[in-house]
């Protein structure tokens, strides 16, 4: 080989490289990107598992709640039935005071 070849293939070569060169920064630039990228989906992936956890911690106090307001409507039908049941006493109370009553005139005026 000669001089001169040996001189073109040295360019060639440095040219080459420059193009190596530009596409190594070009795949640097990209794999930063992809770094930046893989570091903000694992902080929304710990962000979405402190909110599954808040949503089942929200689901427990939910059925919570759920068990207590059964509780309270079971309470409050109680207390709804107590003046239906002083109702049904006093009905039952004055109808037994009428009919003695009324037997007990009927009996004045039979014995009378």
């Amino acid at each position: 080989m000669t001089l001169k070849e040996l001189n073109a293939d040295v360019t060639n070569i440095r040219a080459w490289r420059g193009g190596v060169d530009e596409k190594m920064d070009g795949i640097c630039t990209r794999l930063d990107h992809v770094e930046a990228n893989v570091k903000e989906q694992g902080k929304l992936l710990q962000s979405l598992d402190r909110l599954a956890m808040g949503l089942s911690r929200l689901d427990e106090k939910m059925g919570d709640l759920s068990c207590k307001l059964d509780n309270f409507g079971g309470r409050i039908s109680l207390i709804e039935l107590k003046p239906a049941t002083k109702w049904e006493q006093a009905k039952w109370l004055i109808l037994t005071v009428l009919i003695t009553a009324g037997l007990t005139v009927l009996i004045t005026k039979l014995i009378g």
